[in-house]
């Protein structure tokens, strides 16, 4: 997703105008009259270096996780493939990084137009990927018998596939549909939005069933642990159940401190512009300003939360640990 403002203190010479004068392009006016900084994005040097680190770090992680589970035979369940499109998603997201990163640093037209149009869609296809893996754990949990038989690879495949294609379609709906103009690097305040609105509501209703799932198990324990009659079940199913628990703390816990605050905050910044400026002596955006400030370095987070999922993946799933071991192990036979 675009950047909030940020008040531009360069000199007349700025990022946005050297940007028109080099490519000869429209830049759409500054933040004081839309609400919202023009483009290219501006990178301090602590975004800067958050994007990078990301990169680098991330971008391996993804990619020896995505190899492992593909090249792995047992890891071919729909739980994997899940998580295999959460991946891909991760890896979206460093891409777009790297594009928001050169519009910066060596003001390319392209790459600017290109990261204003795709700026918002990794990250909501990822809450997407995210949200259906946890269906997939409700339907497992719920109808056990319907999931073992119903759900298989190639239908997951297909499911992640029609989702991302709304999703990009939707996304991109305003330009290809001339509703929003391409003419020029400067973002539209209904697209952010919009895409504010899109990540608050994916955020909430996984967090919503994640709670649900961890309801829903707890059921489930609880109804087995009155039929067994010895004390080595009920270990079995307290170990369950907490097992249960850190996969709720672990799932809350990402989208709480990852995806939440941006959207809650984004969503203020829009309320306050909206509403509560025409009540305000001073300027709406002097009013809001102290929101504004923090959104930029609040869209770190999802970077980080594309750093945050592989490695919770690696520690969560013992199937991948055993898988990655047999690898290291036994490099000459990757699918025994």
């Amino acid at each position: 997703m675009a950047n909030h403002a940020e008040e531009d203190t360069l000199s007349p010479e700025s990022t946005s105008e050297r940007l028109a004068g080099v490519n000869n392009i429209t830049i759409p006016s500054s933040w004081n009259e839309t609400g919202y900084e023009s483009y290219p994005p501006s990178l301090d040097g602590i975004r800067q270096f958050i994007h990078l680190a990301c990169i680098w770090i991330g971008s391996p992680l993804n990619v020896m996780v995505a190899s492992v589970i593909i090249r792995q035979r047992r890891l071919r369940n729909p739980r994997n493939t899940f998580w295999l499109g959460v991946i891909f998603c991760n890896l979206l997201a460093f891409a777009n990084a790297v594009i928001e990163y050169i519009a910066f640093e060596q003001l390319n037209v392209t790459a600017c137009l290109i990261f204003r149009i795709t700026a918002g869609i990794p990250y909501t296809l990822l809450l997407v990927n995210l949200l259906l893996a946890t269906l997939d754990r409700w339907v497992a949990l719920t109808y056990p018998l319907f999931h073992r038989e119903t759900i298989t690879v190639k239908l997951v495949i297909v499911v992640q596939i029609c989702f991302c294609t709304v999703v990009i379609l939707l996304s991109t709906l305003p330009y290809w549909t001339k509703m929003i103009p391409l003419m020029g690097c400067g973002v539209d305040p209904r697209v952010l939005e919009w895409t504010t609105i899109v990540f608050l509501s994916l955020t909430l209703l996984s967090i919503m069933a994640q709670v649900q799932i961890y309801c829903r198990a707890r059921t489930c324990l609880r109804r087995d642990l009155t039929h067994q009659l010895f004390n080595h079940h009920q270990h079995r199913i307290n170990r369950l159940e907490l097992e249960a628990t850190v996969t709720l703390v672990c799932g809350v816990m990402s989208l709480c401190l990852f995806s939440l605050p941006y959207s809650a905050i984004s969503m203020g910044d829009w309320i306050c512009r909206r509403y509560l400026h025409p009540f305000s002596p001073i300027p709406h955006h002097n009013w809001c300003s102290a929101v504004q400030s923090t959104l930029p370095y609040l869209r770190e987070l999802f970077l980080i939360h594309s750093v945050y999922n592989p490695i919770m993946y690696m520690i969560r799933s013992r199937e991948f640990t055993n898988a990655l071991c047999s690898i290291i192990t036994c490099p000459e036979s990757p699918k025994a």
